[in-house]
């Protein structure tokens, strides 16, 4: 999750863009937003977040509700595919970076509105006529919206405002982040290097020895009859990397890879062994004419019209005194825990700290204090011990292990008032490996997020998890200090996991523990007559 959440932030800028560009319909969008406005007047206090100048705050166009958040999120775990979020922790965090995202496109179309960017009316008519034409290629979806909206039409006219800031943005984007080619040339006469080690790569056979003699004598054979009879007659495997970059091997080598095709390269020296290569195929970005044809070229584009685009925003931020108000706790508090970093954690982790302990003592945690705004207080603890200003100065080594102990005592007292979130139990299993009763609420836990894996043929996509998973069972399985419910139900498990690995005879061992502990569990006969009948099954096909 939180890769989705690296990869994800910056991204959602475009929330309404998104849609469009994918092929989404925003009719749910757009009913959702007009079902909450027409006549209804909201107050500032209703609001989550708002844009302001010069200190005070604009006009309700550039207020953020909570159900536009709750409406983004929702599309972006759809769009991302994203079906298991931890509401204590990982929520709060991807609705934060989602409100900030809406807060930078409520700025862009303010920085519009400044500066009278705006689509043109033949602008905005062809996006719907697009829209209504990608509409009438599904006829479930065309039927669908007739029904709901009486007509085409009728639907035009709804998704026509989204289709507004939607194109508004792109208009704006193309206005101040358009990137020319003599910018390119020069970035890459600058950056050639780098570049040609990002981007070159190779299509190469290989074969490897063990010392270098026996490699020259590989390469005097393959010159008599080639690199593939040559490995024939050594009884050599050839193996292949498609994918072959700079800087693997020595620059002299490298350049002869990269140099030319159709070419036998080695002896060359990597790790104990020797490899010969022989180069298939070559793409590389030596000239400014190759790199146009790359995909480096749209990387670099991209990149820098994105630098670009956030430059010109910030000084507009900047010139125009324009900022943004955050007054929903929660996403208040989590947004400073994900916007800081190194010693500017220190100031954060003050503030959590009285919105957490209690004052008076710092041992107890706030009976009223929101699980959320605790979620948040740990994970500010978690990156105040990986930011190095901090580990690496003496100073702050106190601090440290005050916090450390600190948010001990609040994880437990999220797990105490919400043992179903998944991280809280694992944070909670890292803390006491020992605990029989957060054992079991884990690998409970773990075994229903992992079991669709196992149950249909994908146990390599959740390995490690698995390796956990079947020895934390077993160690609950033989635990002594276990009630016979929990150890049924761990009996269990461990029964349905070799099942579902059509392995009987392991399954039955299992079956039969449960049966020797709990004899009215489940119908046993039956259990170990389909046990039989997988063992028959696999020896007959044998």
């Amino acid at each position: 999750m939180r890769k989705w959440f690296e990869k994800a932030h910056g991204a959602i800028i475009w929330t309404i863009a998104i849609a469009f560009v994918a092929g989404i319909v925003v009719w749910s969008i757009s009913s959702y937003v007009s079902s909450r406005k027409g006549s209804v007047k909201y107050n500032l206090e209703d609001s989550v977040a708002y844009l302001t100048k010069d200190g005070t705050a604009l006009s309700e166009e550039y207020w953020i509700f909570p159900w536009e958040v709750e409406d983004s999120y929702s599309k972006a775990l759809s769009y991302y595919q994203i079906s298991d979020v931890d509401p204590v922790f990982e929520e709060p965090m991807l609705k934060t970076s989602i409100l900030n995202d809406l807060i930078e496109t409520k700025t862009i179309l303010y920085y519009a509105q400044v500066n009278k960017i705006s689509p043109t009316k033949d602008e905005i008519n062809q996006e719907l006529d697009k829209q209504v034409a990608d509409i009438e290629k599904n006829e479930q979806l065309l039927n669908y919206i007739k029904q709901k909206y009486g007509s085409v039409e009728n639907y035009k006219k709804t998704i026509e405002p989204e289709v507004v800031k939607y194109l508004t943005i792109a208009k704006v984007r193309d206005t101040i982040a358009s990137v020319s080619d003599d910018e390119m040339k020069s970035y890459y006469s600058e950056n050639r290097e780098d570049l040609m080690n990002k981007y070159d790569q190779a299509n190469v056979d290989f074969v490897s020895f063990s010392s270098q003699a026996s490699a020259n004598d590989f390469i005097n054979e393959a010159m008599n009859t080639g690199f593939y009879q040559a490995a024939t007659n050594m009884s050599l495997s050839v193996q292949n990397y498609d994918g072959f970059k700079r800087g693997i091997i020595d620059k002299k080598f490298e350049d002869s890879i990269f140099g030319s095709t159709n070419t036998i390269v080695g002896p060359i020296p990597l790790g104990s062994n020797f490899f010969v290569f022989n180069v298939k195929d070559v793409k590389t970005v030596d000239t400014f004419e190759k790199f146009t044809l790359s995909q480096g070229y749209q990387d670099v584009l991209n990149q820098l019209k994105s630098d670009k685009f956030r430059k010109a925003i910030d000084e507009f931020k900047k010139n125009e005194n324009v900022s943004s108000e955050i007054i929903d706790p929660v996403y208040k508090t989590w947004n400073q825990v994900l916007t800081n970093s190194g010693t500017s954690l220190l100031n954060v982790y003050k503030k959590l700290n009285e919105m957490v302990l209690d004052e008076s003592t710092r041992i107890t945690v706030k009976l009223d204090a929101p699980v959320e705004i605790k979620a948040a207080f740990v994970t500010l603890v978690e990156k105040m011990q990986s930011a190095t200003e901090l580990t690496n100065d003496a100073v702050y080594k106190q601090i440290l292990d005050d916090a450390s102990k600190e948010s001990k005592l609040v994880l437990e007292s999220i797990y105490n008032d919400y043992p179903e979130s998944f991280i809280a139990a694992k944070k909670m299993k890292t803390l006491y490996p020992k605990r029989t009763d957060v054992l079991y609420n884990y690998y409970t836990k773990l075994y229903l997020k992992i079991k669709p894996y196992v149950e249909y043929g994908m146990l390599q996509s959740v390995v490690n998890d698995f390796i956990d998973l079947y020895g934390g069972l077993n160690t609950l399985s033989e635990a002594t200090d276990i009630s016979l419910d929990w150890k049924a139900e761990v009996l269990y498990d461990l029964y349905e996991i070799n099942k579902m690995l059509k392995d009987a005879t392991t399954a039955e061992q299992y079956l039969e523990k449960l049966k020797e502990a709990t004899p009215t569990y489940m119908d046993f006969e039956a259990a170990f007559n389909e046990l039989e009948m997988m063992k028959n099954s696999t020896s007959t096909s044998n």
